[in-house]
């Protein structure tokens, strides 16, 4: 995501969270919060899955690293490693966002393709299997 976009995803953020939520997570927490995100692809060499990125939320996240792959081997995070000093009370706002958008729409899942050969995609636990075999996608635990 672009940083001239993060003041349009910070307001959709808010639009669709519970009031006491919109209160409680400030403008510049979300605006670090997108940009920490929008970081990490930039940093990644695989595909990975993370079961928790947003706390509190029923939510899971697939970083496909190379889309034109035709398979690929991926590792789940056991806990979040959260980038930087990303505040887990916005990520809990954006995920919650998410999972509302999700609802409104009755849909799934949600794909976000990234500059170059990536896609980020987030979507609820129960199709976890059917977005690995689409994806191509292994995954290796331990």
């Amino acid at each position: 995501m672009l940083r001239e976009n993060f003041d349009k995803a910070v307001s959709w953020v808010q639009e669709r969270i519970p009031a006491d939520l919109a209160r409680a997570v400030s403008a510049n927490d979300l605006t670090s919060a997108f940009d920490a995100l929008s970081a990490l692809p930039a940093r990644a060499s695989a595909t990975f899955l993370i079961p928790d990125l947003f706390p509190g939320v029923s939510l899971e996240t697939l970083y496909v690293h190379d889309v034109g792959k035709h398979s690929s081997d991926a590792g789940v995070s056991d806990t979040m490693t959260r980038p930087g000093s990303v505040s887990p009370l916005a990520l809990t706002a954006i995920g919650t966002a998410i999972a509302k958008e999700l609802q409104d729409t009755g849909t799934d899942m949600v794909h976000y393709p990234l500059d170059g050969e990536a896609e980020v995609i987030v979507f609820i636990p129960d199709v976890r299997s059917t977005v690995l075999h689409a994806t191509g996608t292994t995954l290796l635990t331990s």
